[in-house]
């Protein structure tokens, strides 16, 4: 089992805010629940604005829908300041050393606080490419990152080929 690329990184903010925005915004289920929710706001938001009489269902509709809104917006940087925060307590403070690997059949992902987890690149359902990370998704939505300028083995271009080389 050769390890044909290694990536080791601290995680940081911009770790969290990165991999975060995926997980909020761009995720099939999220995308398709805010269109659903601005589909039902806009025509109520439309006619509680035109109408001179404003119909209590749509007062409402309309404050629930921008509550909403509201509420989804502010959870982002809620949620990224509280992996930060969570990850310095569990680190107590200090920056830990996450590695992750690629070997010809898997993926081998350590932590410095756990055994090392292994899978195989078919439970890979999705790639996501950020600024800086390349995010590996896995069926059950864990996500492997791998930074793109801290290859310790390999380069982030090899890593694209050998990734379009299995198809992903």
């Amino acid at each position: 089992m050769t390890v044909l690329f290694e990536n080791k990184y601290t995680k940081t903010k911009r770790f969290f805010r990165e991999t975060y925005f995926y997980d909020h915004f761009k995720k099939s289920f999220n995308v398709i629940l805010m269109l659903f929710m601005a589909a039902l706001l806009a025509p109520n938001l439309f006619f509680a604005v035109k109408s001179s009489w404003h119909d209590i269902i749509s007062d409402i509709s309309v404050g629930i829908g921008i509550l909403f809104f509201i509420i989804y917006f502010i959870a982002y940087p809620v949620r990224v300041s509280l992996a930060v925060k969570n990850e310095k307590k569990i680190n107590s403070g200090s920056e830990n050393v996450y590695t992750v690997s690629a070997t010809e059949n898997k993926i081998l992902y350590h932590a410095p606080s756990c055994t090392e987890i292994e899978i195989s690149f078919a439970k890979i359902k999705k790639i996501h490419k950020s600024k800086n990370y390349i995010m590996l998704i896995s069926q059950d939505d864990t996500i492997y990152a791998f930074q793109k300028d801290k290859f310790t083995k390999g380069t982030y271009d090899d890593f694209i080929k050998f990734l379009d080389s299995k198809n992903l």
